[in-house]
């Protein structure tokens, strides 16, 4: 017997030979890139913004079109100017009731319809009829076929001109918002931005916050008042973009929306508001049982239209623009301390005096465990101010500009995107040609620009810090953290009034 032939050793180098001679003849051994293998990188490809074409009706509606005709969709939004930022301070959350009613009931043809009668309709459009609203803005929205569009554009029209505004409707809704916000109050990241945002803009209307309470004192003829102040011709915009032309468009506006005239003069636009901070620069909320600690840090940020809002956004998305921006990178990636760390930015109109801060504020947060919690918020402030002491590197600011262009990019893929995009525009006062110009601007940041901007606006005097979290599980590095922090027990935090206790 061969002794050779019945070695275990040469029999498996004889098996890995005959495997690899195989493989090499195997169709895997020329793999094609895209099919057996990932694809092959491609040239960037330039941004196409569509043009936007608008006009106005007699009655003052603005119409705004932007045609895509690669795909036989329209998407039809209605935006009227006028949002959360005029709620009064006592009903904060009226605009968000208002918008949620006005797919709840309706007059259509001289007779009543229920929520499920109106979805219905939509339905059978091939699509879902939804409201909503925003600091600065009220808006309906369909997407449809374009055979379809004529009778969209029939239902938005009749449901933001004839909504009944039930009362076993805004019952219902208020239930259901107040049912949100209870799990909001006991949710710490939740709490942490509601904190946050009071705290950063204190009693100024961007530091509203919707409570139970204020909810509870919401009525029907508030919300009466508020639709008939707000929805009106001579304060709306049909923005329609797709598959159809700026005359189609005049034509059917004119026929669903040209005889809609209020009668009585515009109320004034709402004027914009300024931080006014309500409290120290660390706040500490105790959350008795909370199994995570939600950490938010705020600096204030830009106005909607200032002429450096490009560097802002550059700068936003380095600290936390995805999942290799900074803020992730220290927090989750080197020390694994969270899920995830990212930032958020809003901005406002600009205010009326030159003197005062800004109206836009950058807020960081995340979620950790609670004896992280003094470490976490420290390295959330120290990248934040660290973003002004050195010029970004190269190929990071590439990555996360690459990473705005292609979030740009990429709500210009569909109508609805196009849609929103354009509202976002008018909603904070910018001129749509703008659009056209906000990849090359993003793009033409500078790391040095980058650095003068956060050296220059986020410095240690205007950080402000709010942690939720189960204090005593946190242990002595939270309360050493800021000596003069203010502590607040959760239970006990108000969100009007002057001060959180």
């Amino acid at each position: 017997m061969n002794r050779d032939a019945m070695n275990p050793a040469r029999m498996l180098a004889a098996c890995l030979a005959v495997c690899l001679a195989a493989l090499a003849l195997s169709p895997l051994a020329h793999a094609t890139p895209g099919v057996d293998e990932p694809p092959v990188p491609q040239p960037p490809r330039p941004v196409v913004v569509p043009g936007f074409e608008e006009a106005r009706l007699p009655n003052g509606l603005r119409v705004v079109v932007a045609r895509r005709a690669d795909l036989p969709l329209v998407t039809v939004l209605l935006q009227s100017t006028g949002g959360s930022a005029a709620d009064p301070a006592s009903r904060a959350g009226l605009a968000g009731t208002t918008a949620t009613l006005l797919t709840k009931g309706s007059m259509r043809g001289g007779k009543k319809l229920d929520a499920t009668q109106i979805a219905r309709q939509a339905e059978a459009l091939g699509s879902t009829l939804e409201a909503g609203a925003d600091w600065h803005s009220v808006s309906i929205s369909m997407t449809v076929n374009t055979t379809k569009l004529d009778a969209a554009l029939a239902l938005i029209a009749d449901v933001a001109r004839r909504p009944t505004f039930l009362q076993q409707e805004l019952d219902r809704a208020r239930e259901q918002s107040i049912d949100a916000l209870k799990l909001s109050l006991s949710d710490p990241a939740a709490l942490a931005g509601m904190v946050a945002r009071r705290t950063f803009w204190g009693g100024s209307e961007y530091g509203a916050i919707a409570t139970p309470a204020t909810l509870t004192r919401i009525t029907r003829q508030d919300v009466v008042a508020f639709h008939g102040r707000t929805l009106r011709e001579d304060r709306s915009t049909l923005i329609l973009t797709g598959d159809v032309t700026l005359e189609q468009a005049l034509a059917l506006a004119r026929a669903r929306l040209g005889d809609w005239r209020t009668g009585t003069p515009p109320p004034q636009r709402d004027e914009a508001a300024v931080p006014v901070p309500s409290a120290p620069a660390t706040v500490l909320v105790n959350l008795p049982g909370a199994g995570q600690t939600g950490v938010v840090v705020t600096v204030p940020f830009l106005s909607a239209n200032d002429p450096q809002r490009r560097i802002g956004q550059v700068a936003s998305a380095v600290l936390g623009g995805g999942y290799s921006a900074r803020l992730n990178q220290e927090i989750r990636i080197k020390r694994g301390l969270a899920y995830g760390a990212s930032t958020s930015a809003e901005s406002h109109p600009a205010p009326k005096d030159p003197e005062r801060l800004p109206g836009g504020m950058l807020l960081a947060s995340t979620q950790t465990n609670n004896p992280n919690a003094a470490q976490v918020a420290e390295l959330v402030r120290g990248e934040i101010l660290r973003l002004g002491e050195a010029p970004v590197p190269a190929d990071e600011l590439a990555a996360r500009q690459a990473t705005l262009v292609g979030g740009f990019a990429r709500r210009l893929e569909t109508t609805g995107g196009l849609a929103s995009m354009a509202a976002d525009q008018l909603a904070n006062g910018r001129a749509l040609k703008d659009l056209q110009r906000a990849p090359d601007e993003i793009l033409a940041v500078t790391a040095a620009q980058v650095r003068d901007f956060a050296a220059k606006r986020f410095t240690p005097a205007v950080v402000r810090t709010v942690i939720v979290s189960d204090i005593q599980q946190a242990g002595e590095a939270l309360t050493k953290l800021d000596p003069g922090s203010l502590k607040v027990e959760a239970a006990k935090l108000k969100f009007e009034g002057p001060s959180l206790n």
